[in-house]
Parts: structure tokens; C-alpha cells; sequence
């Protein structure tokens, strides 16, 4: 479903930070041409009878949990979104057809899981509990997985749907985002530290939390809290252990980093507009994310990096100078970030990895359309990727799920319902 990147906001916020789709929240969509007009892309929901779905998988082989499929290669683990309940399931790399079934997760009629990245074995997501009223604002539990025991506990029941949980600390802890009070308005936002339901000028805002939980005593801490008429997004806890996390306003997006109990500190100021995508490296010491920027008569998602560090940007290859790019994803080692392009002369565009200092290579691409990085194997042989058979985020066209082979192959990664990627199991 083509809701891809770019600034689609609402009163002044981000994709990642409301959506009205009444389905599973895709965080990664790619931008509109226009910083004007900013839509949202949503497709309905696949309404699928039983003889549908016997037809649909009559061709793959379903494992029991526990069994392995193929011995010592990495294992894609990936969602099928049902309309009350989404199904989890793993298999082999290059053969996503023989799957295991490692959960059944049921849900608000009509809204799936949001899974943050996989540590490890583990997988944490927000889902709206069944027989919570299905809207934008309910308040969503944070559930944790182990994908290899399926094993699952429960650690929140006051996030924030659409505000994908980030593990940290090793995979000892999760971040994740509340909210309490009004909708979020679209004016400035309130000064931080100030109480009351709205923001200036009497815009309604809420007051959002930045909450660390640790896995094994899930204990809580608020990390930062503060009104706000347009949200801050957790982006992660840098190589330094400082909590990072950005604040859009009517300057457009800034980074701040946060110790204990001092004041945030302005880390650096991202955009003029609204910055997305939020992309911590392994190390914790450059950071990258798509923000506006004017190419051809045209205004488009890029991506930047930026040195935690020094607060300045680093220089990439200037890949396809003029076009859209999509869902910056590191490489396990942090040594290149991967871009999905938009597909501007020859209707196709593959993945582009961009190393500073180094001229850009690629990965195999669709002979139609292009790709969303979404997750690495942690060998960094296999990428899981959203493939999209339009050109850009205006035109997107049909989503499908694939893993691209760094050896060049393509294995198509389908379902009856829309496949919602969440990481890699290795070997």
C-alpha cells in the first residue's frame, strides 16, 4: 500500500506521528512532490474469504514452530495483516513460501501491529487491543516476542501506536512514546516545561513522554516530557548514552540530546521543514534521516547524515542528484546507508548504497518501479525491502515485500493480506 514517505502530515505532524489509516501504520513512506499540499496515500483493506485464503496458501509449506527450514541461513521474519488479528511468521532468506507461523496477535478491527526493529530474537510492537474503539488517538500496548521461543509479555499498555518502539541499551530496554491531552493542533508548540491542555494561542496540544523500559524488571522512567502542538519523536540513545530526540515547531525540525535530568541541549537543527526517518547508526555516532530539499524545480526527500559528535553534516555520493529517496537503512556494520530512488527516466531504480568518500553502488532491482529499505540480515547478504511498481510517492503504484540477495536475486515475500516486514533471525 503506497502510504510511503514524505512529510504526509496532519496539523503540522509527521507520518510517523499520526496517520488516519484504519489499518496497519506504515512509518516509511516516501514524500510529496509539494511541501504545500501533502496527502495521504492509503489503500483498503483486502477482505479475504476462507476459500481465498486456501487458495492463497496452497503453495507454501507451513513449519511448526520451532523447526528450521533451512540450516544456517538468515530468516526473515515478516506479518501478515488480518482484519482482526495479524499472523507473525518466519522463514528461510530465499524461500519466503516455507514459513512458520510464530504468533497470532489479534487487534482493534482494522489496525494492525507497528513493529520497531528486532534485537536479536526480540520483537517489539504497539497494537490497539481488541475491543479498545479502533480511532487514531486510542492508546496502544507495548508487547514484547521472543520470535525464536514465542515467548511474549506485555510492558505497556499507554503508547503511542504510530510511534514505533526502538530498542536500546544493548537490547536491554525499549523507548517508546505516550501522549496525553488534546489533538495535536497546528501552531508552535508549547514551551517545554509549561503546563495546561493548550498550546499558544489556545492550540489544543498534548503532552508527550519519551519512556525508557527495562525488558527484564520492566521497570519505567520518563526520560522527557513537554506540551506540544506538533510532537517530538524518540530517535534513540547516541554512542555517548544521551538520549536523542527531535521536536518539530513552526522553525521546522530540530535534534536534541538529553542526560539525565538536565535541560535538552540543542543537538542540531535538521531542516526548515519537517525531517523524518530517523536512521541511528550501530555506533551511535551519525545519524541519518530524509528532509525537503530543492532539486529541479521540485522540492524532495534526501538523504542526510549528520555526526552526532560534531553537529555537522557528513558529505555523501550525490546519487541520482534530482530525484526522491527513500528509507535510509544502515548496514549492520554502520559502513554504508542504503537508499531506496525514485524511479525517474528508465521506470526502475534500484537500492543505492551510499558511502562517503566512495561512489555509489546498487543492488538488484525491480524490472518495474522501486524499492523501500526496511532491514538488513545482520550478514548483510540479504535485504527486506517494500517494492513499489509506480515512480515516486505521487505515483507509487502497487506495494509488494521482497529480500533482495547482495548476489543479485529477488524472493518474493507475499500473503493473503498487506505484509508488514519486521527484521531478520540469523543463523
Amino acid at each position: 500500500m503506497p502510504d510511503l514517505a514524505g512529510p504526509r502530515s496532519i496539523a503540522g505532524l509527521p507520518a510517523a506521528a499520526c496517520t488516519p489509516m484504519a489499518r496497519v501504520p506504515r512509518l516509511a513512506p516516501l514524500m510529496r512532490a509539494s511541501l504545500t499540499q501533502h496527502r495521504w496515500l492509503t489503500a483498503s483493506v483486502v477482505v479475504v474469504t476462507i476459500a481465498l485464503l486456501g487458495g492463497s496458501f496452497g503453495l507454501l509449506r507451513l513449519l511448526p514452530l520451532g523447526s528450521k527450514a533451512a540450516t544456517g541461513m538468515p530468516r526473515l521474519v515478516f506479518a501478515a495483516f488480518g482484519e482482526t488479528a495479524d499472523l507473525i511468521y518466519v522463514a528461510p532468506a530465499t524461500n519466503p513460501e516455507e514459513r512458520t507461523i510464530i504468533d497470532t496477535v489479534q487487534h482493534a478491527e482494522g489496525w494492525g501491529i507497528n513493529p520497531g526493529a528486532m534485537s536479536g530474537n526480540l520483537i517489539a510492537f504497539n497494537v490497539i487491543p481488541t475491543g479498545t474503539p479502533a480511532q487514531r488517538g486510542a492508546p496502544s500496548e507495548l508487547w514484547l516476542l521472543d520470535a525464536k521461543t514465542g515467548a511474549k509479555t506485555r510492558l505497556a499498555r499507554d503508547a503511542d501506536l504510530l510511534v514505533k518502539p526502538q530498542f536500546v541499551s544493548g537490547g536491554k530496554a525499549i523507548l517508546y512514546r505516550r501522549s496525553v491531552g488534546g489533538a495535536s493542533g497546528g501552531a508552535a508548540p508549547s514551551t517545554p516545561g509549561t503546563s495546561g491542555p493548550s498550546g499558544p494561542g489556545g492550540i489544543s496540544s498534548d503532552v508527550q513522554a519519551i519512556v525508557r523500559v527495562d525488558i527484564e524488571t520492566q521497570a519505567r522512567t520518563v526520560l522527557h516530557e513537554e506540551p506540544t502542538a506538533f510532537g517530538i519523536l524518540p530517535v534513540g540513545i547516541d554512542g555517548s548514552g544521551a538520549l536523542l530526540f527531535a521536536r518539530l515547531s513552526n522553525n521546522g525540525t530540530d535534534v536534541f540530546s538529553k542526560r539525565g535530568n538536565s535541560a535538552p541541549a540543542l543537538a542540531f537543527h535538521a531542516s526548515d521543514e519537517i525531517a523524518r526517518d530517523w536512521q541511528l547508526s550501530p555506533d551511535g555516532k551519525s545519524l541519518a534521516f530524509l528532509a525537503p530539499q530543492p532539486r529541479a524545480e521540485r522540492v524532495v526527500n534526501r538523504a542526510q547524515v549528520v555526526s552526532i559528535e560534531a553537529g555537522r553534516a557528513v558529505t555523501l555520493p550525490d546519487a541520482d542528484a534530482n530525484g526522491e529517496q527513500y528509507g535510509p537503512t544502515w548496514t549492520p556494520d554502520g559502513a554504508d546507508l542504503a537508499v531506496g530512488q525514485e524511479a525517474l527516466n528508465t521506470g526502475h531504480a534500484a537500492v543505492t548504497l551510499l558511502r562517503p568518500g566512495t561512489q555509489p553502488s546498487t543492488l538488484a532491482g525491480p524490472s518495474k518501479g522501486f524499492d523501500v529499505p526496511v532491514a538488513w540480515s545482520a550478514d548483510r547478504t540479504y535485504l527486506a525491502a517494500r517494492t513499489f511498481d509506480g515512480q515516486n510517492s505521487t505515483n507509487a503504484g502497487r506495494e509488494t515485500a521482497v529480500v533482495i540477495a547482495r548476489s543479485g536475486e529477488r524472493y518474493a515475500v507475499s500473503a493473503p493480506g498487506e505484509v508488514i516486514l519486521v527484521g531478520w533471525l540469523n543463523a
